[in-house]
């Protein structure tokens, strides 16, 4: 197997092409190193025999085609994508031309190479769950936010190809996730930055919307071990902790890993638009995972390593 791995410098995809190299593979990122990714997040294998970096975007067919033909690539694993809701709430276009023109041209990549195509998804695709409802891979696709429906067009274009094109290609929906690498603009950095710089945490409303909160290590070790050891075949697959907690809770565990007063530094500012209540998805492929609370310590810590470096 040799891997093409795109948005390779930014938060997920960074962790999962550490994992891969470090398991032998050999390993391609390419990467438009936009404002959310950053080469200091592969560092640790930029030297590494087995992995070559490309500066390029996902859209630039004629660049990632002549990627796919010198390196000879198996297998597409995409994590380029703008993945901030609030982003595309203010301007979606970006969107539109990552997370669906993106993929449209790894789509014609894997078609006319004959590849595998590993796409990740969100579990965003999936909407709000009815009270005491889990989604599976079955559940349809609702999306309630700009960003989820550029996540949920890209899915339908992949399945479409599929169907049509006879193209091998895998989707994989994550939940939330943490950890170390990930982006300030992000609810744990935002968490964690407020605190160390002693300003109020915005709270988004009464803060009780739910997520199902899941390390990006776990995630990572989860897609190198899918991709590695899948079978042959099509299909959708959750990835998820199912570790679920409203944002007020994972703000309440940061405050006593700092040993602050939760009441006196929360600030609850308004609402998002269309701000989804809660997510919840059934795990079909993380097979282990790290204690919750140790994740969170371990994100604080390579926290202040990184603010101290500033």
């Amino acid at each position: 197997m040799i891997f093409l791995v795109t948005g390779c410098a930014g938060f997920i995809g960074s962790h999962t092409c550490e994992n891969l190299v470090n398991r032998g593979y050999e390993v391609v990122g390419v990467d438009s190193l936009t404002y959310a990714s950053s080469l200091s997040n592969i560092s640790s294998i930029r030297s590494e025999k087995n992995f070559t970096f490309f500066e390029g975007d996902i859209s630039d067919h004629r660049k990632i085609e002549e990627i796919v033909s010198k390196h000879k690539i198996t297998h597409i694993i995409n994590f380029a994508a703008e993945t901030h809701v609030d982003n595309s709430i203010k301007d979606v276009f970006p969107f539109v031309r990552s997370n669906i023109l993106g993929v449209c041209t790894l789509i014609e990549i894997v078609k006319n190479h004959n590849i595998e195509l590993i796409h990740i998804s969100t579990d965003e695709v999936y909407g709000v769950p009815a009270l005491g409802e889990c989604f599976t891979e079955s559940s349809p696709l609702n999306p309630k936010n700009p960003y989820a429906a550029t996540k949920a067009a890209a899915d339908h274009l992949i399945f479409s190809a599929i169907n049509t094109f006879g193209i091998r290609a895998k989707i994989i929906r994550p939940s939330n996730n943490f950890g170390p690498r990930q982006h300030s603009e992000k609810f744990i950095p935002t968490i964690l930055r407020s605190l160390e710089l002693g300003n109020k945490i915005p709270v988004y409303g009464d803060g009780l919307q739910k997520r199902e909160w899941t390390f990006v290590k776990d995630t990572s070790q989860a897609i190198a071990d899918f991709c590695q050891n899948s079978e042959s075949g099509n299909g959708v697959f959750n990835l998820s902790s199912e570790n679920q907690l409203a944002n007020i809770e994972i703000i309440t565990i940061l405050c006593k890993i700092l040993d602050r007063d939760v009441e006196n530094t929360v600030e609850h500012v308004k609402d998002r638009p269309g701000h989804d209540r809660e997510y919840k998805i059934k795990n079909s492929i993380l097979k282990e995972k790290t204690d919750l609370v140790r994740a969170l310590q371990e994100t604080v810590i390579e926290f202040k390593k990184n603010m101290e470096k500033k």
